[in-house]
């Protein structure tokens, strides 16, 4: 088992552990390469949104797909491109400069940001639930009112995770209480939410069909079906960043032979640049693929080039989608 004895908080363990410079090397090329594209496709997409000419997307649903944004964003700037900068010196043999301000830095952002953004998709998928299952009361149920006080309690809640370390809660507790917090509980909502989400589109496709064939009909069940891929695609996506980094992490606890594998910290630490994925493609998933984002795009576009733009025609249906992860991010 790995040790050490060094109280220094600008000590890196895993200088010592992995010395592999290609390997941090690599890790390093992918991790700007994400930072990158975090960084600049979430911003082009909060930009979009703030200058959106019709003000159509500021929405009940549009402030969770802002929040999910921001969270993202933040990850992107305050997390992903500091590891990515760490990992070269790891590439050296080196600890990184100031590490022990850096990784309070990289553990209380990547913890904030990472359960922020796992709930906010939950959020989105159970608008896009009711907005299948009971249409006419939508408006009603989903109010922006609603949306802003969930996202606000959603923000104090992060922030609470990331004390509990300064209030005598041991290493151990914490992170279990992580764990739960930012994968268990939401994997079992978001596969709940879309069981439902998929009965409710069974039964919506069958009343389509009973009630004849025409241009509307075969409207509304292509729409159906792409909704059907949307969901298949975002949950796919959760479980492929999430659920590796769950599973390392726990075997780290209670697998003594794992604990002295130098393989299993290199797989270990590999897997914890996943939860990075998901805020990369996030602004493709939920936003770029609905009409009403790529044409808000196209009119910002006219506007930077000092062009007319048109009225947005885009429909207003609401997205859904998700991502675990913390100062796991190592």
């Amino acid at each position: 088992m790995f040790t050490t004895n060094s109280s220094d908080p600008n000590y890196d363990i895993y200088v010592s552990i992995i010395q592999n410079k290609t390997y941090w090397t690599s890790l390093a090329v992918f991790g700007f390469i994400f930072a990158v594209a975090i960084i600049a496709g979430n911003s082009m997409l909060l930009y979009t949104i703030y200058k959106d000419p019709h003000k159509s997307l500021r929405t009940a649903p549009g402030f969770l797909i802002v929040n999910l944004s921001v969270a993202d964003l933040l990850l992107g700037v305050f997390s992903v491109s500091i590891v990515g900068v760490r990992d070269v010196y790891r590439s050296q043999q080196l600890s990184m400069p100031f590490l022990g301000i850096f990784k309070a830095v990289i553990g209380t952002v990547s913890t904030s940001t990472l359960l922020v953004s796992s709930y906010t998709i939950i959020a989105m998928s159970a608008t896009c639930y009711v907005a299948i299952n009971q249409p006419m009361e939508y408006k009603t149920i989903m109010k922006t009112k609603r949306i802003k006080i969930y996202i606000a309690v959603l923000w104090v809640m992060s922030f609470a995770t990331c004390i509990l370390p300064l209030i005598s809660v041991s290493k151990d507790t914490y992170t279990m209480i992580y764990l739960h917090t930012h994968a268990t509980f939401p994997a079992i909502l978001l596969t709940v939410i879309y069981v439902k989400v998929f009965r409710a589109v069974a039964r919506r496709t069958r009343e389509f069909q009973q009630s004849g064939c025409n241009k509307m009909v075969a409207k509304s069940l292509e729409r159906e079906r792409n909704m059907t891929v949307a969901v298949i695609t975002i949950l796919v996506l959760f479980y492929i960043t999430y659920m590796p980094q769950y599973i390392t992490i726990h075997l780290s606890y209670f697998c003594n032979p794992c604990q002295r594998s130098v393989t299993f910290h290199e797989i270990d630490v590999a897997l914890s640049r996943l939860l990075c994925l998901n805020s990369a493609i996030n602004p493709f998933v939920y936003c770029w693929r609905l009409p009403k984002y790529r044409q808000a795009l196209k009119d910002c576009w006219k506007i930077c080039r000092g062009a007319p733009h048109r009225g947005i025609t885009g429909q207003g249906t609401p997205s859904h989608s998700s991502q675990m992860n913390t100062s796991r991010i190592v």
